[in-house]
């Protein structure tokens, strides 16, 4: 098992394109990392110098205690599972699974030993004499899975694996990868676009944008404190609602106004706010929208809506408002508490009345994007 650490890399390609900036990143020992981040990023590029794919144009990798840069990938003792899953269509599953062992001059017995288990672990020892051709998605990616794991391997690099599954084998693998986690315990390092998986699989995430780390922490922090607007928008499905609002100090304290409404912070934000000196200043105020709460009459302090659109999502609803001065929001709203009369008045132009409790509302300066309490 190894740690990976990435100190200073960087990526320059050959038209002076950098794909990765600066990136500065320590992987624990038989710790699950996910790189997340929107299509170019540079997530895979990441991935792919771990690898030794790619070239590392400045910086310091490290494998464990060795420097890797200029390290064959074989000889990294990592493995590598593609998005495409890169199987021989011409031999049998064992022998895929049983190739690279095969090239390293291992003894059959060892070998078949090997596959056999990896098989069992992924639920596939009854398709070891199958070609992958008559195989489904799912059942080819578990094979590709097992042609990494039979290496034993120091680290395990995954970019985007699930991405060629639909909707239901996904929600399957994630499950599965969870599972296998366990029962291989080894250092993960896993890429992928999709903020589910990113949330459910990682121990820590680490969201890219345009080469450059944006933020690096659990699911849960990422989730509670984004450092800023493209974290916040970026986690979280729907996005997070944005919102033009103006942060008032005054002497008993700050508060925020926004659509003609003055919500107060709590004592914790005041007091991070007054910390950092923080003065009054147009803001971008975010509020989630399974955070908003919804009132069905007029109340002081709650915001005059009308409804849009209303998406029956089964559990909950996702009501898309529209505030007096045009601002588009977007709400969650479980329904097993609903009465049939508030259903009645979830409808089209009906008028509906929001609010934001302090502790979810999120401050960001509109100039730096910067988080002004966790940023």
């Amino acid at each position: 098992m190894a740690s990976v650490t990435l100190e200073h890399v960087k990526k320059i390609y050959d038209n002076n394109v950098v794909a990765v900036h600066d990136f500065n990143l320590e992987i624990k020992d038989k710790e699950f990392v996910v790189f997340v981040g929107p299509s170019g990023c540079g997530k895979s590029t990441t991935l792919r110098m771990i690898a030794g794919l790619e070239d590392i144009s400045e910086g310091v990798l490290r494998i464990g205690d060795r420097v890797v840069n200029d390290v064959e990938p074989k000889d990294r003792d990592i493995a590598m599972v593609f998005q495409n899953y890169a199987l021989y269509p011409h031999i049998t599953v064992y022998e895929n699974m049983a190739f690279s062992l095969r090239l390293r001059r291992m003894d059959n017995e060892e070998v078949h030993k090997r596959v056999v288990q990896a098989a069992d672990i992924l639920g596939i020892t009854e398709y070891l004499g199958r070609k992958p051709k008559q195989l489904s998605g799912g059942q080819r990616q578990r094979v590709a899975i097992g042609r990494a794991i039979v290496r034993n391997p120091a680290v395990f690099l995954m970019d985007e694996p699930l991405s060629n599954l639909d909707a239901k084998l996904r929600n399957q693998m994630r499950a599965e990868i969870i599972l296998l986690r366990k029962r291989v315990d080894t250092t993960f390092v896993y890429v992928t676009h999709d903020q589910t998986e990113a949330m459910t699989l990682g121990d820590r995430i680490v969201v890219m944008k345009d080469g450059y780390i944006q933020q690096v922490g659990t699911p849960q922090q990422v989730f509670d404190t984004p450092t800023n607007l493209f974290v916040a928008g970026f986690i979280g499905s729907p996005q997070m609602n944005f919102l033009k609002a103006r942060l008032e100090k005054g002497a008993n304290g700050y508060q925020v106004n926004v659509l003609g409404v003055q919500l107060p912070l709590n004592a914790e934000q005041n007091a991070a706010l007054t910390e950092r000196g923080v003065l009054s200043q147009d803001i971008t105020l975010g509020v989630r929208p399974e955070h908003t709460s919804v009132l069905f009459e007029k109340t002081a302090g709650a915001i005059e809506c009308e409804i849009n659109v209303n998406e029956m999502m089964g559990s909950e609803l996702h009501l898309h408002l529209s505030s007096q001065n045009g601002d588009r929001i977007i709400v969650r709203l479980p329904t097993v508490d609903l009465s049939a009369e508030q259903r009645s008045r979830l409808a089209y132009g009906n008028k509906m009345y929001i609010t934001f409790p302090a502790k979810v509302m999120h401050l960001f300066d509109p100039k730096t994007e910067k988080n002004l309490i966790f940023g």
